[in-house]
């Protein structure tokens, strides 16, 4: 986390602000949870379905929000909830796609110019990556690296997928992040590429309603389908060929499986958003 010891009088107000509003959201959640209780009767499922949600939410942050650095005084929670939930909306609710890419736009020239007034402009950096794009859930950042409406620089689109595949990689066990924090990372998924390929299928299966247009997603959602068919059957948990399906494991990974050589898939700005690029080549391994 960068702490800007020179931050100027804006910064400084924008902090403030944030931290009233933390004090007011914490108010105001304790007060929700309150009255959840409250009326939580028999017949009352509405009460119980948001306190859950309210729950997995807060979960899910908490778990992830150590690969999302940011600034002193700013936030990443739309990015980290982007992990377990992809199709959670914020920054787009009820907003068209082409409303949505504007909202970005504006979004992210108001953190450019809070930058600017601290005294250190972006640099690029993946923390400031993070708290230039923090408060954009899944669909807003599709909107940038999709260049929606023609507003979004050639680097802003490559963060936004950078963003959107580090999501992608979380999610599905491989860690993507700050050096200093994989040490804290455990894979869900270390000896069960059954699992996931699982993970990787929900993920697909949760992703934004603008996400499933793309030729590409149907085509890896079917590959994974396929792919773990070839297991029994999904829901099974008896591998029929394990080495194959270690394949597919490592294609998740962004690992070259042809048996040439090992290594990584290419750069964030060459690759699409998905790191499901390849489950094709997987498939085929397994016939």
């Amino acid at each position: 986390m960068i702490v800007n010891n020179t931050s100027s009088a804006a910064l400084a107000a924008y902090s403030s602000a944030a931290a009233r509003k933390t004090s007011t959201d914490t108010s105001s959640a304790r007060n929700s949870t309150d009255q959840t209780a409250d009326t939580a009767q028999p017949g009352n499922t509405e009460s119980v379905r948001l306190s859950s949600t309210s729950t997995s939410y807060s979960n899910a942050i908490a778990n992830y929000s150590p690969y999302f650095p940011v600034r002193s005084g700013m936030a990443a929670d739309a990015l980290v909830l982007g992990v377990s939930q992809p199709g959670a909306t914020s920054s787009s609710k009820d907003k068209t796609f082409a409303d949505v890419a504007s909202d970005a736009r504006k979004r992210m020239d108001e953190k450019y110019a809070l930058m600017k007034d601290s005294g250190k402009p972006y640099d690029g950096s993946d923390t400031d990556r993070n708290s230039l794009m923090g408060d954009l859930d899944r669909r807003s950042l599709n909107a940038v690296a999709t260049n929606e409406g023609g507003q979004f620089s050639t680097a802003e689109q490559a963060a936004a997928k950078g963003l959107m595949r580090q999501q992608e990689r979380l999610a599905t066990g491989y860690y993507s992040g700050p050096a200093d924090q994989q040490k804290n990372f455990t894979d869900p998924y270390a000896n069960d590429p059954i699992g996931r390929a699982k993970a990787a299928l929900g993920f697909l299966d949760n992703m934004t309603a603008e996400e499933k247009t793309d030729p590409q997603w149907l085509i890896q959602h079917q590959t994974l389908s396929d792919a773990l068919a070839q297991t029994g059957t999904e829901d099974s948990t008896t591998k029929k060929d394990k080495g194959h399906f270690h394949n597919l494991s490592e294609v998740l990974a962004g690992i070259d499986t042809d048996g040439s050589e090992s290594k990584k898939a290419g750069s964030e700005e060459g690759s699409t958003s998905y790191v499901f690029e390849q489950v094709q080549a997987a498939l085929r391994a397994m016939q």
